[in-house]
């Protein structure tokens, strides 16, 4: 029927519309559904790993000279002399103590990176260089006696780096471990593949230990990682991994979002620690999570990378937390895992560090938290290398059952070596025991009344510093502002305490220190902290001028602008234009800066002249100047009432100005650079800019366009190029130099017509009877491009030739 066709098109207009709602309904809550995922994620994310990455970028490096190295901070001469003093001293006992370690790690050890990775690291970048060169960390060892490491010069150093966390037990017992385990499986050798029927053994007590189902063996904490991550994304199906700031897993970039890696990164979220932020983040994201790796460690230092002495720029940069924070840590640990547990996203432990430390059960059995996953390493392997990965079974399936051509490829060689399987063994079977147990309890109280008796008398000998621990983790913690706190390592050394490349920012014990051995580290901490502020390392400045936090944040931050800057636009075109001058070397300007208002105008006036004997002998060229400045004077008058006659006279006036120096004048470039201004080479430039931007944006022009419209617009535009040039090189001397040299620059430019109309007005009688017209050469000019030094364009047309 009719009715029926008519009503079918507008039925099918409804069903369009009403489908079309729909797919934008669906797509508007998709998109309000994503937003909320990326808000939660932003509030929860910390922003420090990359800041940090932002940062080592574009940070340039720069080394302090002699003379401001030992006055970073503003310290006056004489605190600076005792320091340098101090520095010597330390020199010279470092070259008396270590001289044959030195020497043959020089020639023994040369070339390999890892080394100059470490000492190049080991102090804040603007001191490295006076430091490598003064204090050689000697690196060769020959034996250890107990807590003690004896040197190839025979010094036995006390040990508090615990071989970067490998050192639990004492290195005696893991020597002894290490021979059994060999006398045990010797027969079997390197063989691989087959399994040393020790592994079953190990991996009875480590499933004990763990309490979780699976096990697998690897060469490193590092390896165990990366195996365990991609286990965990493998059973998933999911590809982010959660960890938090700050916190170290490794040198893997799957797992490192800072700096240290510079691919990019897009599968790795990193949280605030302790943040309940962070909790809703994984809520929220839970479908897109393969595992949160959690380093038991961060109670420590929650949401800061491991504290090292490379970065401790200042004291606030280190922080250890108190005994509230860590029990708060503790609850937060319960938090997450119970997040974890129903979001059914698995929690992994990186215990390659905690594990064995913090108790013989690692921070699991310290917290009393159970994790899906935990990686081990380090003590493990009773002395040798090793990584150990422990899971739930379903999280350490390498295959798909369901899809065979589906698996996660994960094996390594030397995995479950004889050796270092026999050396685990030994030291699981002692670790088990009821006797570790009460080594740990003994210890650790022993430690912890240590800590409390050094602190009590840091404090009653006014040393600005303390100490904090996590069991047999500790840090010296620094309670004053300072820039040099760093220094505190090398004093340590020479007092005969061993450290890593770290210093003083994460120190262990370990557990065969006796009571003797306690006293012994708290005479050569002590000793150590004393000798460093009799050197005046630690000093606070005067009430009326005091060295605070503050201004040395604000001296540090200058420091890093300015070099930043300089050196980027040193690489630069902005470097011959702005004339920047010698940062270091013999041609590097001295610059003193006036305190009185009489110093100041004598400093103008000097410079004034040392400026006309570099460059303003001839007479032509004095002459030039004479109507460059006449110029100029009445160019101040009109700058603002006809900014384009100023244009004008003043291109014409610069012109002459600087025909007369490249043409009539030798080149004299070094001079020049020791004024701080701008040489003729620089000004040769910034003239030809000058005149070759109005004239090109002329010839641009259309015919619609009014001549003299657009010439009053370039005139602007060039009145801000020329604050550019000026205000640019004065901020850059500022920089360098401080306000008040900046100033003088500023004030003889400005100042330089008025005197040159009243030094030079006798030229314009004598000019045009001189023989200075003589002078004129293209040779000349090219020597003032080339920036030769004074003599370079005096050299006789032979020389020239022969060169």
């Amino acid at each position: 029927p009719r009715e029926l066709r008519g009503s079918a098109p507008v039925a099918m207009t409804i069903i369009q519309s009403f489908t079309l709602l729909l797919v934008w309904a669906a797509l508007l809550a998709y998109a309000a559904y994503r937003g909320y995922k990326i808000f939660i994620t932003l509030l929860a994310t910390s922003p420090t790993p990359f800041g940090a990455r932002f940062a080592s970028g574009i940070l340039r490096s720069f080394s302090l000279d002699d003379d401001k190295f030992f006055c970073a901070d503003g310290a006056p001469e004489e605190i600076a002399k005792k320091r340098r003093a101090g520095m010597d001293n330390l020199a010279r006992s470092f070259d008396e103590q270590f001289a044959a370690s030195q020497k043959a790690s020089e020639t023994v050890l040369d070339g390999i990176s890892d080394l100059r990775f470490t000492d190049t690291n080991r102090v804040p970048f603007p001191f490295q260089k006076l430091v490598r060169e003064r204090l050689n960390v000697a690196t060769l060892a020959l034996s250890s006696e107990g807590p003690h490491i004896v040197d190839l010069d025979g010094n036995r150093s006390l040990d508090v780096s615990g071989s970067y966390g490998v050192n639990v037990c004492g290195y005696d017992n893991y020597k002894r471990w290490m021979e059994a385990g060999w006398q045990r499986t010797k027969d079997l050798g390197p063989v691989l593949g087959p399994l040393h029927p020790i592994v079953g053994e190990n991996l009875a007590m480590i499933k004990a230990v763990s309490k979780l189902d699976e096990v697998s063996f690897h060469m490193s904490g590092t390896e165990a990682i990366m195996c365990a991550v991609r286990l965990a994304a493998f059973n998933t199906r999911r590809k982010l991994v959660v960890t938090f700031a700050g916190a170290y897993h490794g040198w893997w970039d799957g797992v490192q979002p800072g700096p240290g890696n510079e691919r990019k990164i897009t599968d790795v979220l990193p949280l605030k620690d302790m943040s309940p932020a962070s909790l809703n983040a994984i809520r929220a994201r839970k479908d897109e999570i393969a595992c949160v790796i959690v380093n038991p460690l961060q109670g420590f230092n929650p949401n800061s990378p491991p504290p090292n002495d490379l970065v401790l720029m200042t004291a606030a940069i280190r922080k250890a937390a108190d005994s509230e924070t860590l029990d708060h840590y503790a609850v937060w640990l319960k938090e997450l895992r119970k997040t974890c547990t129903e979001c059914e996203v698995p929690l992994m432990f990186d215990e390659v560090y905690t594990g064995f430390r913090m108790a013989p059960g690692g921070a699991q059995q310290y917290y009393g938290v159970h994790a899906d996953m935990v990686v081990y390493g380090k003590t493990l392997g009773g002395g040798m290398p090793c990584g150990v990965v422990c899971g739930k079974r379903e999280l350490m399936r390498r295959f798909d059952p369901e899809r065979p051509l589906r698996v996660s490829y994960v094996i390594g060689t030397f995995a479950a070596h004889p050796l270092t399987m026999g050396a685990m063994n030994e030291f699981l079977r002692w670790v088990t025991t009821p006797e570790a147990e009460q080594v740990y309890e003994k210890v650790g109280k022993q430690f912890e009344h240590w800590i409390k008796d050094v602190n009590d008398e840091m404090k009653a000998e006014n040393l600005p510093l303390s100490v904090h621990n996590l069991t047999t983790v500790w840090t010296v913690i620094f309670n004053q502002p300072g820039r040099y706190h760093w220094m505190f390592q090398y004093y340590l050394r020479d007092e005969g305490i061993a450290l890593s490349w770290v210093g003083t920012g994460r120190l262990l014990v370990s557990l065969d220190f006796v009571q003797n051995d306690f006293e012994l580290l708290k005479k050569k901490l002590l000793n150590a902290a004393k000798r460093m502020r009799d050197d005046g390392w630690w000093y606070l400045g005067t009430p009326d001028k005091p060295i605070t936090a503050q201004s040395i944040s604000a001296a540090m931050g200058k420091e890093m602008a300015y070099n930043t800057v300089m050196k980027t636009v040193r690489e630069g075109l902005l470097a011959e234009v702005l004339c920047l001058p010698e940062q270091t070397g013999p041609r590097a300007p001295k610059a003193v800066p006036p305190e009185t208002l009489h110093e100041f105008y004598d400093e103008v006036m000097r410079r004034k002249e040392d400026d006309h004997a570099a460059s303003h002998s001839n007479t032509v060229n004095q002459f030039m100047h004479l109507i460059s400045s006449t110029i100029f004077i009445i160019n101040y008058c009109t700058i603002w009432s006809n900014c384009t006659a100023t244009m004008a006279t003043g291109l014409f006036s610069l012109f002459l100005r600087q025909s007369g120096h490249a043409i009539f004048e030798p080149p004299c470039h070094d001079e020049e650079e020791l004024l701080l201004g701008f040489n003729t080479r620089s000004k040769c430039f910034v003239v030809a800019g000058y005149t070759l931007a109005p004239l090109i944006s002329l010839l641009r022009l259309s015919n619609d366009v009014g001549f003299f419209l657009t010439l009053a617009s370039i005139a602007r535009s060039w009145l801000g190029v020329t604050l550019f040039f000026v205000l640019g090189h004065t901020g850059l001397l500022w920089m360098q130099y401080g306000f008040r040299i900046s100033m003088v620059w500023l004030i003889k430019l400005v100042t330089d017509p008025f005197t040159d109309v009243l030094v030079y007005y006798p030229s314009a009688v004598t000019v045009w009877t001189t023989k200075d017209w003589q002078t004129a050469t293209w040779d000349n000019f090219l020597s003032h491009l080339r920036g030769e030094p004074k003599d370079g364009g005096a050299k006789s047309a032979e020389e020239k030739k022969t060169q």
